[in-house]
């Protein structure tokens, strides 16, 4: 029986004419047989599950106490805002929490993309109906935003924080991936059929696109794959890095003083200049960059010339007089 090598996909690409930013399709191929079942459920998995994203966690509703409330002046009621409100695409570019607000003064038709906040704040799906307000009528509400992964109902909300009167708590779903299918098909290389074809279809609620998301599951799976190869702990990897820093740093400091202890005869300093440095017993990088200006005009024979020259060669190595 001929070996046959594993074969990795050579084709990897986007449906580019019905790629947007909230639906993209995928193609992976060829790949071994049972393959194309395995990458796919390890990407839908953690597509759907740890790609971290933004959400509205509470709202404040001017006269409003509780979420069982009906608006004066407004068509929807409490419950049906806090839907659209749940149902907003929030790029959240920041790390500290941030605030949507809407002042509104009716008749008007609130959308998304009418919300203003914090500047770090936006809204993919700024068309997305919020509320309707009628004649007379007014809306003004704050909605406190976080980013996170995963999904944290309200109750859970009410255990990490103080409740506040007027303040509804929400329950927050951070993924921003709403949807991933993907299909198994055969595949040809050469004369043999048994491979796989990996199709796999993402949609995201705008805050991400389909490729950004699929980008940063990988990640997250080599990153696990590698500390299962490496079997160390995220805090192991750590403390190394921190070690190799402070080798580096070490290494670096040595060589600064390696390259500074050099005679200024193998400098690009002139013999003349080298000479006139020398009648003063400066014949070294250290002794030099520790003198001053004034010191090097006090030597015989050294004008504003030859300290441009001095000047022009400490720079050229990273360097400057002292006090300077």
């Amino acid at each position: 029986m001929e070996f046959r090598r594993l074969y990795l996909p050579d084709i990897i690409e986007w449906d580019e004419e019905q790629t947007t930013d909230t639906f993209g399709r995928l193609e992976v191929t060829p790949l071994e047989r049972g393959f194309g079942r395995t990458l796919g459920t390890a990407l839908r998995r953690v597509l759907l599950s740890s790609i971290e994203g933004s959400a509205p966690v509470a709202i404040r509703i001017e006269g409003v106490k509780h979420e069982f409330t009906a608006l004066d002046g407004v068509v929807e009621d409490v419950p049906e805002i806090i839907l659209n409100v749940k149902s907003l695409g929030i790029r959240h570019e920041g790390e500290e929490p941030g605030t949507l607000r809407a002042d509104v003064e009716g008749p008007a038709e609130v959308k998304a993309g009418d919300l203003e906040g914090d500047d770090f704040l936006s809204i993919a799906n700024s068309d997305d109906p919020v509320a309707q307000v009628t004649e007379g009528g007014s809306l003004r509400m704050e909605i406190e935003v976080q980013r996170g992964k995963g999904y944290v109902t309200a109750d859970e909300w009410r255990e990490r924080r103080e409740e506040e009167i007027g303040t509804i708590l929400l329950d927050s779903w951070f993924g921003p991936v709403q949807k991933v299918n993907f299909e198994v098909d055969s595949a040809r290389v050469g004369d043999k059929t048994d491979y796989d074809k990996l199709t796999m279809e993402v949609r995201t609620d705008g805050s991400i696109t389909p490729r950004d998301a699929v980008r940063k599951a990988c990640e997250i799976l080599i990153r696990h794959l590698e500390l299962v190869v490496t079997g160390r702990s995220p805090e192991e990897e750590v403390e190394e890095a921190e070690e190799a820093e402070g080798v580096e740093a070490e290494e670096a400091e040595e060589g600064e003083v390696e390259v500074e202890d050099i005679p200024l005869k193998e400098t690009k300093l002139s013999p003349r200049l080298v000479n006139c440095l020398a009648a003063s017993d400066v014949t070294t990088l250290p002794q030099l960059v520790s003198m001053t200006e004034s010191d090097l005009l006090s030597v015989r024979n050294f004008g504003q010339a030859s300290l441009k020259k001095v000047r022009d060669m400490l720079d050229s190595r990273g360097l400057t007089l002292a006090g300077e």
